[in-house]
């Protein structure tokens, strides 16, 4: 669960007279203990609050004077944002009889002197909010309170709202609750909170935080309610179908499918729909596909001329809500790959335990970051003892850890012709309890724009076929573009066969290379794939490495036979089909 912080009210909601009740505290404290954070959230002032954090050591941040006074308990630091009431207007109020109290940055009366608060701080042109909760009136500065004193702490010590529960009773709590990811009222609430709350305990103050404390967050049981607010998107499907942001977070996907099938596609539109939601994405991207995926005000892009350190990475992760793009193409083996993945997803999963986020990471290519049984990048994730979502793309879930794979509990899966990934993916799916009869000819038959799904948000009793529109790609500069899809390179770059009887003629461009390979012995087909003469060909005369590397990974499959016909086969007309649209 990616929720790390509880952010609760005092008064009405954990006190017991002017005293943390014992049962509030004991489920604080442990939620602390166990690496998490807590947040106290009240209209009271500075120095009451700051006593009661001294005797109690619950807290990790107090937001004080209702928004207007912001403490971190770890650095000592004071924050007054927001300014302070006028001296003006407490001269004012006094001098008219009301009683006043003051804090550090606000004062406050009771009713019914909010009208003359308010009339005073009018007629003198003072920037100052009035705010009654219950019979308590606030006089406030412009622009505090609760919820926007909160967001304003988070930002400072680099955490989320995205990974806030808060918990509230009153008026002044309203802000509050809308600040966080989930909203809880407590039995005792107005009618106003209890209506926005995604959750209202059924006892009422201390017992009521303790309960939900120990019972969701400290027990990890699921949450059996709706988060109404969660951010939902969509996957330019051509039906209706849309995604819970808040579920989507706490899972583990698994987008499968045949090179050139849109799975990277799929995931950045996953990535670009949690961002959108406030979400803070960590994508590994080992050949440089997803730098489209770049936002300046939301979505970093590093390593396309140096590959960052992880200290850095983990600086802007942890310091920012930016989310990052790693362009790990830089790193020129695989062993390098692998062996920054394997540091890099240690301490970011550390963090996440910690910190609540990144709030998703994205792992590219998974077969070449995290494939092998002796891969020691997949270490940190089969230590994980708890959700830590993890979306894989690949073409090759073969090559992936068994361990990692049962992890998985969720399925985007694009056409795929592979007989042993495709079986991978059917003894998956039946550890499931899905029916995957006939999966071999679904997935071979799947059309562009068509996937097939199960378990993004929450587990179907089946897999659905279902439809997206997947938008323009990037592609990398290739020279003679028409001549690579409908008119011929010159003679001497032509792809020639070594073919004993003379039959093969040469092939001029992408078109008749899939002509000939229709045709072809398969042992003289065999003998230019097992020397990389397509590979060769494609890299040298069009420079289209994407096309390159598909027909690369098909080394890994150790096809044969008809069976390698049909997969060369499959990943050139897939290209084809791309590029002559660009024509």
């Amino acid at each position: 669960m990616h929720i790390s912080i509880v952010a609760a009210d005092f008064d009405g909601t954990m006190s017991q007279g002017d005293v943390l009740a014992p049962e509030a505290g004991h489920a604080l404290r442990r939620w602390r203990e166990s690496g998490r954070f807590t947040a106290l959230v009240s209209g009271r002032s500075f120095e009451f609050l700051h006593a009661l954090q001294e005797r109690e050591q619950a807290f990790d941040l107090i937001v004080a004077e209702n928004g207007a006074v912001l403490y971190n308990t770890h650095t000592d630091e004071m924050f007054l944002p927001f300014g302070e009431v006028p001296d003006d207007l407490i001269d004012t109020l006094e001098k008219l009889g009301v009683p006043l109290w003051r804090g550090i940055a606000i004062a406050g009366t009771r009713t019914p002197y909010d009208d003359a608060a308010w009339v005073a701080s009018r007629e003198l042109g003072l920037p100052v909010h009035v705010e009654t909760n219950r019979s308590e009136v606030m006089l406030l500065p412009q622009g505090a309170s609760k919820g926007a004193g909160l967001l304003h702490l988070l930002q400072r010590v680099g955490m989320s709202p995205r990974n806030v529960v808060a918990i509230g009773d009153a008026e002044n709590d309203l802000s509050l609750l809308q600040a966080a990811e989930v909203k809880v009222a407590v039995a005792n609430a107005i009618k106003g909170l209890k209506e926005i709350a995604d959750y209202v305990t059924p006892e009422p103050e201390a017992a009521g935080v303790a309960r939900f404390v120990e019972r969701y967050l400290l027990d990890g049981q699921a949450f059996d309610f709706p988060v109404r607010s969660a951010h939902h998107f969509g996957l330019g499907a051509d039906v209706e179908f849309s995604l819970n942001a808040h579920d989507l977070v706490d899972r583990e996907i698994l987008i499968a499918g045949g090179s050139g099938c849109a799975k990277s596609w799929l995931a950045s539109r996953l990535a670009e729909g949690l961002i959108d939601g406030g979400y803070q994405i960590l994508t590994l991207d080992p050949v440089g596909d997803l730098h489209a995926l770049r936002r300046p005000a939301s979505c970093l892009s590093l390593g396309r001329e140096e590959t960052p350190s992880i200290g850095l990475v983990l600086q802007l992760l942890a310091e920012t809500d930016l989310s990052l793009v790693l362009d790990m193409s830089r790193l020129q083996t695989r062993e390098e790959q692998v062996l920054y993945t394997t540091g890099l997803l240690r301490h970011v999963l550390d963090m996440r335990r910690r910190l609540g986020k990144p709030h998703w990471i994205l792992i590219d290519e998974a077969q070449d970051l995290l494939g092998g049984s002796d891969n020691p990048a997949r270490i940190p994730l089969l230590q994980s003892f708890e959700s830590f979502g993890v979306c894989l793309v690949t073409w090759q879930p073969s090559a992936l850890d068994q361990g990692v794979l049962d992890r998985v509990h969720g399925f985007v899966l694009t056409r795929h012709r592979l007989h042993s990934e495709v079986a991978c993916l059917s003894r998956l799916m039946e550890s499931h309890g899905l029916d995957v009869t006939g999966l071999s000819d679904r997935l071979a038959q799947l059309g562009e724009g068509q996937m097939v799904s199960w378990g993004l948000t929450a587990a179907a009793a089946e897999l659905e076929l279902l439809r997206f529109r997947s938008g323009p790609r990037v592609f990398p500069a290739m020279r003679h573009l028409h001549k690579y899809v409908e008119e011929r390179v010159s003679r001497s770059k032509q792809f020639y066969f070594r073919d004993p009887a003379g039959n093969t003629p040469p092939a001029g461009n992408l078109g008749e290379l899939i002509d000939r390979l229709r045709g072809v012995d398969v042992a003289v087909l065999t003998y230019h794939f097992e020397r990389g003469d397509y590979t060769r060909w494609i890299r040298d005369v069009f420079r289209d490495e994407t096309l390159a590397r598909w027909i690369d990974r098909l080394h890994a499959a150790n096809l044969a036979g008809e069976d390698l016909r049909a997969a060369l086969l499959d990943v050139l007309e897939q290209r084809y089909r791309v590029l002559e649209r660009l024509v």
